[in-house]
């Protein structure tokens, strides 16, 4: 793969046409070796051993590439390119490339390869469109990562926060507020699934409104409803958790997943979001439990004043979505 990059930086070169550098990431036991293949003339006649690391915004493990031995230059005048090559001394479990190594050139592409023990295990091509790239990651790299956007996602948007609390407001026993949850997980996990793998889409300008329609709808639900129907809550949870994981895919989709563990890192951002919204449930319900306990009258205002501010944040958030 390395090859046919040189190769096509070669060609380019040769015909003036200059649209690829190369960045390859080869990760072995004992560190990360770095080679930069890039066009002399995008360099400006400036000194490649100085102004390559200059531009080289590359991170191993949220830490910033830092050589442990003077770099390697080697140029190459039949492709007019020049090589430059560092090592250090630590093996990278990801490897985040934050932008093109010349972001000034449009018509420039950098092509990252990333090499794990002499296999090429990911790729990236970074351009103005498409600036930066996590790759090269271990699956437990992957798993973090994923969980980590997963727990921030959900905890991060009040509309979902909100939806969570209008399903678990009117209380009741454990195993029916669970079913209500579990049905809003399946229906959420569903739709992320396919919207990550590219499987199904839908428009955030119908998403968007449709999940404060769904705070609207559990809100009002919680004040008309004299005594919690469980089925149909579970039903409520299962319909609008199906935009709710488009919602959340849209993180997804922002950041790629990794090709060398989709399966991995679409289960880890799921219990991530399962990890945020347990967090909501264990933090709200002791809560409202303790005061049902306390006091049967007052559990029940706090349910409709609750309930209430619920879906009026509803409305406010599906009138301005309707209109944006």
């Amino acid at each position: 793969m390395r090859f046919l990059v040189l190769l096509a930086l070669a060609g380019l070169a040769s015909a003036h046409t200059l649209q690829l550098t190369g960045i390859t990431v080869r990760i072995d036991a004992n560190g990360t070796e770095v080679n930069v293949v890039a066009h002399v003339p995008l360099l400006l006649g400036k000194d490649p051993a100085i102004n390559i690391p200059q531009r080289l915004q590359l991170q191993l493990d949220g830490l910033p590439f830092r050589p442990a031995s003077p770099p390697t230059l080697k140029a190459d005048p039949l492709s007019d390119t020049i090589s430059w090559t560092a090592r250090e001394g630590r093996a990278a479990g990801a490897v985040v490339v934050s932008a093109p190594l010349f972001p000034d050139r449009p018509d420039d592409t950098t092509v990252v390869l990333v090499y794990r023990k002499g296999e090429l295990v990911d790729r990236s091509a970074l351009n103005p469109a498409h600036p930066s790239a996590v790759i090269g990651e271990t699956v437990l790299a992957v798993m973090r990562r994923f969980i980590q956007m997963g727990v921030f996602h959900i905890l991060s948007g009040p509309d979902h926060i909100l939806f969570v609390l209008g399903l678990i407001l009117v209380g009741g026993a454990a195993r029916r507020l669970l079913g209500v949850i579990t049905a809003f997980t399946l229906a959420h996990s569903l739709t992320v699934s396919l919207t990550a793998l590219g499987m199904t889409s839908l428009s955030p300008r119908l998403v968007e409104p449709m999940i404060a329609l769904s705070i609207v709808v559990v809100g009002l639900e919680n004040l008309l409803r004299k005594k919690a129907n469980f089925e149909v809550r579970a039903w409520l949870a299962f319909g609008f958790g199906f935009f709710h994981g488009f919602g959340f895919a849209g993180a997804l989709t922002e950041v790629g997943l990794p090709r060398q563990a989709i399966g991995w890192s679409l289960a880890s951002f799921n219990i991530g979001v399962e990890i945020g919204q347990a967090c909501i449930v264990l933090l709200a319900l002791p809560i409202l439990l303790a005061i049902h306990r306390k006091s049967e009258r007052a559990g029940q205002m706090v349910t409709r004043f609750a309930s209430a501010l619920i879906a009026m944040a509803g409305v406010v958030w599906f009138i301005a979505r309707i209109r944006a």
